[in-house]
């Protein structure tokens, strides 16, 4: 079934939420006429949006640098969010759709998950998987999270799934970043502030409560994101560290290093809070490099400590 083309926005907005009763207004529109379209907006006082495919962004209206202290920098004004939305399936309390939106140099592909049932706006959370993961298998911690009545936009990330471009080496993005080419690692701070654009444009979303969450590589990327735009409310890592690079001698490779490493950006996040939950036999990730970025965090913070032979990496339930 081909998408269902959805543009919103927070006081004008068209939609396709299919009986979802989420939201104060709503509008339904599929294969109606010109006359309907017309006759629907004038009957709730605002001019419709023309409906189009997303179109990619333009080179010149974002600003992609990093500074000479080594940190990214994207505007926080980024502009409209186009995207596409289709709805795929139900559970009794949740309804899940596909999603496809716009980001630099491509599309991005996300699972969002709502709540069926809400009485008022809902606090939204942008949730990032770890390397190689896909979004259908963060689908159930993102469903966990729905249920406790948010909602939830989990993502491809790039070169995995469904998203377009590819996830570089580290040496490889060091050449595109002397290049002045935006390296994959920035692309993907992008990608998920444009997430964070998605939740905040949604008519059923707290625009002051959106937190961003991701585990491993998808916490590096989500702690950079919301030091960038401290619009997000919060940030939550799972399994998640710092790359804690030793600093060479070359200026251009320190500031390069810094930009990509998210003990970079930690002390950032306050006063907003930064939550990290983590296995203490982790495999993948040390607990001691945990702590270590975990020290770099200003207050309000939290660390939360599980203690599981079954969790050997990442989200597990007895987190």
């Amino acid at each position: 079934m081909p998408f269902t083309i959805v543009s919103w926005e927070l006081k004008n907005f068209e939609v396709n939420n299919n009986g979802m009763g989420i939201g104060k207004k709503k509008i339904y529109f599929g294969l109606a006429s010109l006359a309907v379209l017309l006759a629907v907006a004038l009957a709730f006082y605002f001019k419709p949006v023309k409906m189009q495919d997303p179109k990619p962004e333009q080179k010149d209206e974002i600003i992609w640098l990093v500074d000479s202290q080594g940190y990214l920098v994207y505007p926080s004004n980024r502009g409209e969010i186009r995207f596409r939305r289709d709805n795929l399936s139900e559970t009794a309390n949740l309804t899940i759709s596909k999603v496809v939106y716009q980001s630099r140099q491509g599309s991005v592909y996300g699972l969002l998950v709502l709540p069926k049932l809400a009485s008022d706006l809902m606090p939204g959370v942008v949730l990032l998987p770890g390397a190689g993961v896909s979004k259908e298998s963060e689908l159930e911690l993102a469903k966990k999270i729905s249920e406790l009545g948010a909602a939830v936009l989990t993502i491809d990330q790039r070169g995995v799934g469904e998203t377009t471009g590819k996830l570089n080496t580290i040496e490889q993005d060091y050449v595109d970043f002397l290049n002045a080419k935006e390296p994959s690692q920035h692309l993907m701070v992008y990608d998920a502030l444009r997430g964070y654009d998605l939740l905040y444009s949604a008519p059923f979303v707290d625009p002051e409560r959106i937190a961003i969450a991701g585990e491993s590589l998808g916490g590096r990327v989500a702690i950079i994101a919301a030091a960038i735009d401290r619009n997000i409310n919060g940030v939550l890592a799972i399994s998640s560290a710092g790359l804690n690079f030793e600093m060479t001698n070359d200026a251009r490779v320190n500031i390069f290093l810094k930009s990509i490493d998210s003990d970079h950006y930690i002390d950032q996040i306050a006063p907003r809070k930064t939550v990290m939950m983590h296995n203490s036999d982790d495999k993948n990730i040390p607990l001691s490099a945990a702590l270590n970025s975990y020290s770099k965090a200003q207050d309000p913070k939290q660390l939360v400590l599980v203690n599981g032979a079954e969790c050997s990496h990442g989200y597990c339930d007895s987190m």
